[in-house]
């Protein structure tokens, strides 16, 4: 866990300086936004995120909820020279970065996703990319849809079931298969929700098939309970005649326990195994931005590394007689997710876009084209 450590407080260093820069432009702000009905961080003002901002994706940018700031008196704000509001911008959300706690009570936010996976290569321990044939592995097609509910105007709970099917590399095919689903709570430190600070706290469940597989392509889940956790930052900025959202971003899933392993299963065991596997930390950190085009259409790019430390498998193959201790190592990969949105209204928009890994050790190299439509009730 030391490279997450490091990650974290860098970019928790990041959170404090860009959250006191974009606070004191929009406590500047406040007054004039507050009387021009111009959105807030979702996507547009008519709803606050429905009427303040949409989430996971969307977010109007501008006069949002600080009342501190809404009540300065008239001769305080007076004392200081107006500056211009940022113009009403809808986002639907860059296709890696995750989002805010949603600003409302009895909100609720979907985005349904599909995403191709396309092998490419594999990365070695060195860096060194492998293109040979088979290198990346399976293709594979997922689905999964993020689901969100506004429990409070701070406190948010979050779902994100995924179906998948991958086939090929002279494997059978795995047949459509239900991962582990994560469960988690979302809670923003900030009165506001653009700038923010939210903190997420949840579990990974075990419900992906893991052993006595037919085959690994198979396998889609761990089989332990994981603690899920991590700090996300958001804000925007003015970006010429429109407005620039930036999100800053650490997490880290943390398996609980060991598991019950058994023939072919998830952690690269063989017929006949019998054992325990455990599965190390792993997460994700980096930034994401979506600078307006025009107030519908947003350009997007994220720039993220994804990381997972060693798992180990101890156990007995009955076929081959032999006593097994494996160890992987550290693997990770940084990527490039550009992507377009457009939102056809303040509370509704689509993004598509690919992501690609471009740098990496010990992890096989996939291209992820996908596409999401946003909506927010």
């Amino acid at each position: 866990m030391k490279k997450s450590v490091r990650y974290a407080a860098l970019l928790s260093s990041l959170f404090v300086g860009t959250y006191g820069a974009s606070a004191q432009l929009y406590a500047a702000d406040a007054a004039i936004a507050a009387n021009a009905s111009v959105g807030t961080d979702g996507k547009s003002v008519k709803k606050t995120d429905k009427k303040t901002p949409p989430t996971s994706g969307t977010s109007t940018v501008a006069a949002t909820q600080n009342k501190a700031v809404q009540a300065q008196s008239a001769p305080a704000a007076a004392e200081k020279p107006a500056h211009k509001p940022l113009p009403e911008q809808w986002y639907t959300g860059s296709l890696y970065s995750p989002s805010p706690a949603l600003p409302t009570p009895g909100m609720i936010a979907v985005e349904p996703y599909v995403a191709a996976g396309l092998p490419a290569g594999a990365f070695d321990s060195n860096g060194h990319l492998n293109t040979r044939k088979g290198a990346g592995g399976q293709h594979s097609i997922s689905q999964f849809s993020l689901a969100k509910y506004g429990i409070t105007d701070h406190l948010s709970i979050y779902l994100l079931p995924t179906y998948s099917y991958s086939w090929g590399n002279h494997t059978k095919h795995s047949g459509l298969k239900f991962n582990d689903l994560p469960v988690e709570f979302q809670y923003r430190l900030t009165p506001h929700y653009t700038p923010s600070i939210t903190l997420y706290f949840g579990v990974n469940t075990p419900t992906g098939d893991y052993k006595n597989l037919s085959n690994a392509s198979e396998g889609v889940g761990q089989g332990v309970w994981a603690l899920r956790y991590g700090v996300h930052s958001q804000f925007a900025l003015p970006f010429f005649k429109h407005a620039m959202r930036v999100r800053l971003w650490a997490q880290v899933r943390h398996p609980v326990a060991s598991t019950k392993l058994r023939n072919i299963t998830s952690y690269g065991t063989e017929k006949g195994f019998v054992g325990r596997g455990h599965a190390g930390p792993y997460g994700n950190d980096g930034g994401s931005v979506e600078l307006g085009i025009t107030k519908k259409w947003v350009f997007a790019l994220d720039l993220y590394h994804t990381w997972s430390t060693s798992n180990s498998v101890n156990g007995y193959n009955r076929y081959t007689k032999q006593y097994i201790h494996s160890r992987t190592g550290w693997s990770g990969a940084f990527n490039v997710g550009p992507g377009i949105e457009y939102n056809w209204t303040s509370s509704v928009g689509g993004i598509v876009g690919v992501i690609l890994p471009v740098a990496g050790h010990n992890t096989s190299r996939s291209i992820s084209p996908q596409a999401a439509v946003f909506a927010v009730f």
